[in-house]
């Protein structure tokens, strides 16, 4: 009998546990409900759809309670989505926040992502994209087609197919502040006209950082950070277009492009290092400007093809294995002037041009001029040849600088000397410079400056640390406007003074009210 007994306990067991697991498989898992189907923003300011986790006290605000999933259509203006830094998701496919016609609708901290657009503005005006992170959208994080005054300040967006893409007319936009980054382009225009990009930080894939084209003109691209495309900005067809003060590192092809009818634009102020290729490419374009750019460490610093009339003015180009190249037939009639050529392998190559290398009487500085200057004035006496149809007439014997004043005008310096430090005071009308010897063996610095007369009156008296420069010549020359002046120093790390002496007509005045005061001072002392 206990064996009978144990038996049956132990079969007791076992169906107890084949029970007990089967409960176990049948108890219901509690998950969280997702809202599926489209999620309607309606004109009247309801939200159409049973389970969207998304409330509104005014119809004016509408805050995310929670994530929610599949897309958003907004169909009222005046509006303001806020994410509350709750997600967005979707399914891989359509428009995350999707506004038609809308005007006056802001999108703000809010997390969209696995679409295949994350926000799309159709026909819309006036509508503000803040502080989102738009990611991983297949093929694009912010679109624009035929939508205009709207701003994208301040959002991340990332790994989508192509950053911000805005086509079709949509004008007088503004892209400001974005960390656009992991895409193929970040910021792609298409016939789409007095926009501003600025103060991005783009980082690529490959291909374009900031690709302005068809037509896409008057556009402002200024103050970026782009780093890893085969191009870091290009302009094809368009044209009236500004680049500014914009830092591209280490493009694989191209620094800034210029090609295909794209005339008139100005590229100024950029610092490009490290291109793969060309740091600077114009092909095919006219009258556009080029200066103040500083070009190093890339196969070509400035490359010109098929491109004239062109004007390349005060860039620095430095350290590269070709400093400016001008290929093609059709390079001509270009102007290039005061620009620096610092130790680049090979400092400019001409091919088949015939073009303008100095202003009449400056050119270009040239870190591999032999020449002399034996009547001193900071022009080389021998022109520097580059090839049959091409030479500097005035190569400068130092590097050119150029300084802004507080009245609006240059202050234009070429010296031997490392310019440290440039001071302008309206009060008095003075210049107060700092240079020191580029190398430990220089001995001998000097300084051909152009002064605008709106600046400082002459005539002028230079100081060097107090004391007469070793040479000097004020009246150098002068075209109505300015005056060029020179002078000499021993080296070491020097103060210039620059400053206006007072003429006879006025201190003879001065001298004849001081002596009238005196006079007045007195016989009231006399009469205490």
């Amino acid at each position: 009998m206990g064996d009978g007994r144990l038996g049956t306990k132990a079969e007791f067991c076992f169906v107890f546990f084949i029970l007990l697991i089967s409960m176990i498989g049948m108890t219901p898992k509690i998950c969280k409900v997702r809202a599926s189907g489209t999620i309607y923003i309606r004109a009247d300011g309801s939200i159409d759809h049973p389970t969207a986790n998304i409330t509104t006290a005014d119809n004016i605000t509408y805050n995310f309670t929670d994530n929610n999933y599949d897309e958003i259509v907004v169909e009222r203006d005046n509006i303001v989505i806020d994410g509350v830094g709750y997600t967005l998701e979707g399914p891989g496919a359509g428009i995350g926040i999707d506004l038609p016609d809308r005007s006056n609708v802001t999108i703000t901290n809010v997390w969209i992502e696995d679409f295949s657009t994350g926000v799309y503005l159709n026909n819309s005006l006036q509508c503000h994209i803040i502080a989102n992170s738009i990611t991983g959208n297949a093929d694009r994080g912010i679109w624009l087609a035929y939508s205009s005054y709207n701003s994208i300040v301040g959002n991340l967006v990332r790994n989508n197919g192509k950053g911000i893409q805005v086509y079709d007319y949509s004008d007088f936009n503004t892209i400001t502040n974005n960390d656009i980054s992991l895409s193929d382009i970040a910021v792609d225009f298409q016939r789409s006209r007095n926009c501003s990009i600025s103060e991005n930080l783009i980082t690529v894939l490959m291909y374009h950082g900031i690709h302005i084209h068809d037509w896409s003109h008057f556009n402002t691209i200024t103050g970026n950070n782009i780093s890893g495309p085969d191009r870091g900005i290009s302009l094809h067809h368009s044209s009236n277009c500004s680049i500014s003060k914009n830092l591209i590192i280490a493009p694989g092809v191209y620094g800034i492009s210029v090609y295909w009818d794209s005339n008139n634009n100005s590229v100024s102020v950029n610092h490009i290092s490290a291109a793969g290729d060309e740091g600077i490419r114009l092909s095919g374009v006219r009258n556009n400007t080029i200066n103040g750019n500083s070009v190093s460490e890339s196969v070509t610093g400035i490359h010109l093809s098929y491109s004239d009339n062109n004007n390349i003015y005060e860039n620095n180009i430095r350290n590269n294995d070709c400093g400016i190249e001008l290929s093609g037939s059709g390079s001509l009639n270009n102007t290039i002037c005061h620009n620096n050529f610092v130790n680049n392998t090979s400092q400019a190559d001409s091919f088949i041009s015939n073009n303008t290398w100095d202003n009449g009487f400056e050119g270009n500085y040239w870190s591999n001029y032999t020449g002399a200057d034996s009547n001193l004035d900071g022009i080389g006496d021998t022109p520097h040849i580059i090839s049959a149809n091409n030479t500097d007439h005035y190569p400068l014997m130092g590097a050119f600088h150029s300084f802004n004043t507080t009245r609006g005008k240059y202050v234009n310096v070429i010296s031997n000397s490392t310019v440290d430090s440039f001071r302008y005071f309206e009060s008095n009308s003075t210049i107060i410079m700092r240079v020191s010897n580029i190398t430990v063996n220089q001995t001998h610095g000097f300084c051909r400056i152009s002064i605008p007369y709106e600046v400082m009156s002459e005539p002028f008296t230079v100081t060097i640390d107090g004391a007469d420069p070793t040479h000097w010549n004020y009246t150098l020359y002068d075209n109505g406007e300015s005056r060029w002046i020179y002078f000499e120093y021993a080296h070491s790390t020097r103060e210039v003074v620059i400053i206006p002496e007072f003429s006879s007509l006025i201190i003879l005045p001065l001298f004849l009210m001081a002596t009238l005061l005196a006079t007045v001072f007195y016989r009231r002392k006399l009469r205490m």
